[in-house]
């Protein structure tokens, strides 16, 4: 099995595969010369973290590091309480949920890595229909109130597309896809990043905005661009300012190199991600300490 199936296995929930890729540096790591190991799934929206091992940017910080792929956030979450990894990206509810309930443990946001916001709707791939063929098909969107389903309807009617005449059905972003590859909905209003995925496995955008701004329930805005967050546990205040200044170099590095260390990585379709827009990492700003208090890493 290709390792970007992996990565779309994750997003669905349809398998516990771990791989484990090794990469040592030649300096101390965090300062006290101990291997950093960093749990994830392989997601092309890692592109940060994959970068930064292709070209040897932690190393340049002073970190020996370890990659350890799971098939999923949730089994990185359990690598992560269990002491087996250091470092996991894991998604904003299970990031959340994991915090909330083992508050104890000191588990703390550290950075996310961000996919620019946009609402897609994909196309089962063996439906050859235009936009306007909608009328009658079952398409998924989060909820009636969701703004992503709101500008979708906008931009329809503006092109004389009758939406009254599609049976939406509702359910959450991280259960389009399945529903999609299952054959139980034609087509799925999705995040962007979401609408990658369905891409490299065969299925077609026929519908693109990314102007639409979040900011409600659905997709509320300071989280509604990100696809991980960087969860620290038992880490010095040097290990995670050099983990958030190598990946905040990852980000900067040009495009075509990331495209090709992301498509190196996970085999994921270089085809599908040329045009793409990139995940990047971001520190925690002012906004996230604000929304979510004590959960944020803050330096001693």
């Amino acid at each position: 099995m290709k390792r970007w199936h992996l990565a779309v296995a994750a997003a669905i929930a349809t398998t516990a595969l771990t791989l484990t890729l090794l990469v040592l540096g030649t300096r101390a790591g965090g300062g006290n010369g101990e291997v950093i190991r960093i749990g994830h799934t392989g997601s092309p929206h890692l592109a940060p973290l994959l970068l930064a091992v292709e070209q040897g940017i932690f190393e340049e910080y002073g970190l020996r590091v370890e990659l350890k792929q799971f098939g999923s956030t949730a089994e990185a979450g359990y690598a992560l309480l269990a002491g087996r990894v250091q470092v996991a990206f894991i998604e904003p509810s299970t990031s959340f949920r994991l915090i909330n309930v083992h508050d104890q443990l000191e588990i703390k946001i550290a950075g996310s890595i961000n996919f620019p916001f946009g609402a897609t709707l994909v196309v089962r791939q063996d439906l050859q229909i235009r936009l306007h063929d909608l009328a009658g098909l079952t398409v998924a969107a989060a909820s009636r109130h969701c703004m992503l389903l709101k500008a979708f309807k906008h931009d329809a009617q503006r092109h004389g597309l009758a939406t009254g005449e599609i049976n939406f059905v509702y359910t959450a972003f991280d259960t389009m896809l399945p529903a999609l590859e299952a054959g139980q909905v034609d087509a799925i209003l999705t995040r962007s990043s979401y609408a990658l995925l369905a891409q490299a496995t065969g299925h077609k955008v026929l519908y693109q905005n990314w102007d639409v701004v979040p900011d409600d329930a659905c997709c509320p805005l300071y989280v509604a661009q990100v696809e991980y967050f960087m969860l620290v546990k038992n880490l010095t205040s040097q290990a995670v300012k050099s983990l958030d200044a190598a990946l905040l170099a990852a980000s900067q590095r040009p495009a075509e190199e990331t495209r090709e260390a992301v498509a190196r990585r996970t085999q994921f379709p270089a085809a599908v991600l040329q045009g793409a827009p990139l995940a990047r990492y971001f520190a925690v700003g002012p906004e996230l300490e604000r929304e979510l208090g004590d959960w944020v890493w803050t330096a001693n």
